[in-house]
């Protein structure tokens, strides 16, 4: 009987963990420090259910070698709802596999979830400043990550109307352009060196 006692408890304890991580998920998100989407972000659940002593989480190159990335050793789960949890990996391998497990030590493993992670280059874009404009004659549009020297396009009014022809060269990655004449309105810059394309959006409201 004792033995019975104790298979049951067992069977209990394994009900209460078995597949509570639930809904992982791996994606990339966006460095600030770098422009680059080189940072992993990991999300998972945990179902309702008895609490957990804390989770962790795994990762390697290698889909073998796994170490702790990160370990959170409070109680953790809700007894009567899912509970959300999220972890940014801001360090992953760069042009190669990257593959991540959580685990609730001693309960449950997930399987292992895997993404690649490049080096990417970040896109060049243009701002206009000021925006919107009230009394300035003139605009300067700032490139950002762009080396080049001159670009062409027009301005293009709400309507799809263009007002201006723009043939421009780039100094110190910005450059001028007189709008003077332009009335109270929404306006588009659209420019383009042939290989890459920039658009930006401004406001003029002199009244």
């Amino acid at each position: 009987m004792k033995k019975l006692f104790t298979y049951i408890f067992i069977l209990g304890c394994l009900s209460i963990f078995s597949q509570r991580i639930q809904n992982v998920n791996v994606s990339l998100v966006n460095s600030q420090n770098q422009g680059t989407n080189s940072q992993v972000l990991v999300r998972f659940s945990l179902t309702a259910g008895q609490s957990c002593p804390g989770y962790e989480i795994l990762h390697c190159t290698d889909s073998l070698n796994y170490l702790q990335i990160y370990n959170y050793s409070g109680v953790c789960g809700n007894t009567t709802a899912d509970e959300s949890f999220n972890f940014t990996h801001g360090s992953p391998g760069i042009e190669m596999m990257n593959y991540y497990k959580i685990s609730i030590p001693g309960y449950e493993t997930s399987p292992a979830f895997r993404i690649y992670v490049s080096q990417q280059t970040p896109k060049p874009n243009i701002l206009v400043f000021p925006n919107p404009v009230f009394n300035q004659e003139f605009i300067r549009l700032r490139f950002y990550n762009y080396v080049g020297a001159q670009v062409e396009g027009f301005i293009f009014n709400q309507f799809g109307k263009v007002v201006r022809p723009l043939l421009l060269d780039i100094n110190q990655s910005q450059s001028e352009v007189n709008i003077n004449d332009l009335n109270d309105g929404l306006y588009i810059v659209w420019l383009t060196d042939g290989n890459w394309l920039f658009r930006s959006k401004f406001i003029v409201k002199r009244t």
